[in-house]
């Protein structure tokens, strides 16, 4: 397993080296390079790119401007996300439902907010609980199996470089993230080729800000063979010039077949080929989560209680979501149906 990482530990080193790592004392240029810096060719279509003799090309550019959710985007699975960890507070319960995403300005806005008395447009959440919700690539039927057999994929790509540029939720007890995830992830026995949960960052990082140093963090993390006792896990918290709590960031990963790279606004925080590189489409997410009553999240963090003004609920902005591929990643695609394996039908 390769693991390279250049976060928290070597702050210094980003910032000396404009944020770019050094492989054996030099700056790995073709390494690290991705759409959107200065010297990268990005082509408008897949046959342009190979015309051109390949390269990269745009599959996906979403910025909302017209204030409508486009048709490969629905809202997360509508219902339950955690249960109450709390016999005495059933209202810690964490619901996503589609009445907490709205499109305006330009961007998509995800509500999180307690509430006593919640509409639900469908019916199907309680009146007092706590609600959020998030937007996906991946339609289930309502009341179909959320473990990946009824999936709908709208939207799914495997390898390339995937951006997003957000404003997270800045108060206790919610984290916000943009991930990847395939519909076979929970298959046992190939490792993470088969597929991989990707969490390309969650912001569970609200009280690890360091304002004397002016030192953000976020977190990254790999899962993979589902979420039971097979489940496997790498993750890895990278620090970063600036407060990733205040105003918009950018948050990336570059896909290879050998490798992930993740990136914080634009600057590569962590390499590994953890599990084995995933091989298989995958669908995007961008959700909200809230603590459900035990105040932990992600990444070992104490997260605390969901907590607000009440005339300011948090909400979690996201500007846009872009998406490139290269060509010469396309013929190290395979297809879920070459994997073989039991699934794990733990739940997450």
């Amino acid at each position: 397993m390769q693991v390279l990482r250049f976060g928290i530990f070597f702050v210094a080193v980003l910032v000396s080296c404009h944020g770019y790592p050094e492989i054996d004392g030099e700056i790995d240029w073709e390494r690290v390079s991705r759409p959107g810096m200065d010297d990268v060719v990005v082509y408008d279509s897949q046959e342009e790119a190979e015309a051109a003799g390949g390269g990269w090309f745009v599959t996906m550019n979403d910025t909302f401007d017209d204030n409508r959710l486009p048709e490969h985007w629905t809202t997360s699975p509508h219902g339950v996300r955690w249960e109450s960890q709390s016999a005495l507070h059933p209202e810690y319960a964490n619901y996503w439902c589609p009445a907490m995403v709205s499109v305006k300005n330009g961007m998509v806005e995800i509500l999180s907010e307690a509430r006593e008395n919640h509409v639900c447009p469908d019916g199907i959440c309680p009146k007092a609980a706590n609600f959020t919700s998030g937007i996906e690539t991946r339609r289930i039927p309502q009341g179909a199996s959320t473990q990946g057999e009824a999936d709908e994929l709208l939207f799914s790509q495997a390898f390339g470089y995937f951006e997003t540029r957000v404003q997270v939720p800045a108060v206790p007890g919610i984290w916000s993230a943009f991930w990847l995830q395939s519909s076979h992830q929970r298959k046992v026995g190939n490792g993470g080729e088969d597929g991989t949960e990707i969490d390309i960052y969650e912001s569970a990082f609200l009280k690890q800000y360091n304002r004397s140093e002016n030192i953000g963090l976020t977190g990254h993390a790999l899962l993979w063979d589902g979420y039971g006792a097979n489940g496997k896990i790498e993750d890895f918290v990278s620090g970063v010039v600036g407060n990733l709590y205040e105003g918009f960031h950018t948050y990336g990963l570059k896909w290879t077949p050998t490798e992930y790279i993740f990136y914080v606004d634009g600057q590569p925080t962590w390499m590994t080929d953890a599990g084995g590189v995933s091989k298989v489409k995958e669908f995007l997410r961008l959700t909200c989560e809230i603590d459900a009553g035990d105040q932990w999240g992600p990444h070992g963090q104490r997260i605390g209680r969901f907590s607000y003004d009440k005339d300011e609920p948090p909400v979690f902005y996201i500007d846009y979501v872009k998406v490139w591929q290269h060509t010469d990643y396309l013929s190290s695609i395979r297809d879920d149906s070459e994997f073989a394996g039991e699934k794990d039908t733990a739940t997450n």
